[in-house]
């Protein structure tokens, strides 16, 4: 076995011993993270402000506490300022980040306390609590949060220890020390078992979340190989004694029609949940939703367009799905009610909000659709659940009706 190969199963022995190999299982989704640090910078903004004042206002050191002081002043304005630019820029965000956030948190509250003096120091140890704090809530991993607090216990004892004045046994400040060291303990075990507690609900809702959308995906593959190919050869039997009636029998003949257009209805409705599955499965809304557009045409021979624009950001399933909703929607009431012979389909992506429109050349939109069965109802809804809301013109630039939609963009 070479040296190398050593190195590297001790290393992987060592993560395994705190369950580091597997950290980012644990962990916040994506979304999750980003927000937690950006939570994380705003506080170590308000704790640099907060030490800036102290710094300049009746300073009460000498010159080389102040230089010591503003040093770690400016280190922590300078690392903040890094991760701030990083999700400002939308740069790549990890746990190591975070990591290296409270490693140098801890180095700098272990610097202040030994320039303040050691144990002396009436509150400076006080602020490594919150940032053990910080730590539990952020990673799980019970025996890495013992670690974690048994190296700032250490490093904290052999300061109060060494520096300064030390501990007087005669004042017992060895109980002080003690205490200090135990509400630690205490701190880090409390919150990490909260914050445990809530990771596990939050792992199985998640883990629900997906297995419904699997679900849906299974029953949009059914539905694709059997109640779709039904329908489709039964559409193709009417079509075809279409043909075959001819115009000997009109009033078979507009039977006949009737039922066609009915099949293609109930055709357009089951395309909606066979096409949804693709959002389930991760797709794009942009390509998702072209994909549905051409389906449009191909079901009920309404000429359809479909124009984009702007990059399309990540959106949850909820969005795209709201979205995805609201265009067959549109799309099945132009077909059904406004007797159009062209459709035309708008998506946006703008720094702010996502833009979806639909326009036909139909009839438009009677003065009581908002009371005519549910559709428009249902669209609201789902408008309204994903925090924008729904736009009707009842005679848009097409000559027919158009049905917007305005999502502000998720955060």
């Amino acid at each position: 076995m070479t040296l190398l190969s050593e190195r590297n199963m001790v290393a992987r022995l060592a993560a395994g011993a705190v369950r580091m190999s597997n950290i980012t299982a644990d962990q916040f989704d994506p979304a999750g993270l980003k927000y937690f640090t950006t939570i994380s910078v705003r506080a170590h903004w308000l704790i640099s402000v907060i030490c800036l004042v102290e710094l300049v206002y009746r300073p009460h050191y000498g010159v080389i506490k102040f230089a010591a002081y503003a040093a770690l002043t400016a280190a922590l304005i300078g690392f903040t300022a890094y991760l701030h630019y990083r999700l400002r820029s939308n740069r790549s965000v990890t746990w190591r980040w975070l990591l290296a956030l409270y490693g140098l948190d801890i180095l700098l509250v272990s610097a202040g306390t030994v320039i303040g003096g050691g144990f002396s120091h009436d509150f400076f140890h006080l602020f490594y609590y919150p940032v053990m704090a910080a730590f539990a809530v952020m990673f799980t991993s019970f025996r890495l949060n013992m670690l974690w607090v048994t190296m700032v216990s250490v490093v904290y004892l052999g300061i109060s220890l060494t520096v300064g004045d030390g501990i007087n046994l005669e004042e017992r400040d060895e109980k002080a020390l003690l205490a200090r060291i135990a509400i630690m303990y205490a701190v880090v075990a409390t919150v990490n078992v909260a914050s445990r507690f809530e990771r596990i609900r939050w792992q199985q809702s998640v883990q629900r979340e997906r297995a419904l959308e699997r679900e849906r995906v299974d029953v949009s593959r059914a539905i694709h190989d059997t109640a779709a190919q039904s329908v489709f050869l039964i559409g193709m039997g009417i079509d075809t004694a279409k043909e075959l009636v001819g115009d000997e029998n009109p009033e078979a003949a507009s039977t006949l029609e009737a039922t066609s257009r009915l099949s293609r209805s109930t055709m357009w409705e089951l395309r909606h949940q066979i096409d949804m599955g693709s959002i389930y499965e991760g797709r794009e809304l942009g390509p998702a939703l072209r994909s549905h557009v051409s389906s449009f045409t191909n079901v009920t021979s309404v000429v359809a367009d479909m124009t984009e624009a702007g990059a399309e950001p990540p959106l949850s399933t909820e969005v795209k799905g709201g979205l995805f909703s609201i265009a067959h929607n549109a799309l099945a009431n132009a077909y059904r009610h406004a007797e159009a012979s062209r459709v035309s389909i708008g998506l946006e992506f703008g720094e702010q909000h996502i833009h979806l429109w639909v326009s036909d050349d139909g009839i438009g939109l009677p003065d009581d659709y908002a009371e005519r069965g549910h559709g428009f109802t249902n669209m609201r809804s789902t408008a309204e659940r994903m925090g924008g809301r729904l736009l009707t013109e009842q005679t848009g630039d097409m000559g027919g009706a158009t049905i917007a939609c305005l999502v502000p963009l998720e955060r």
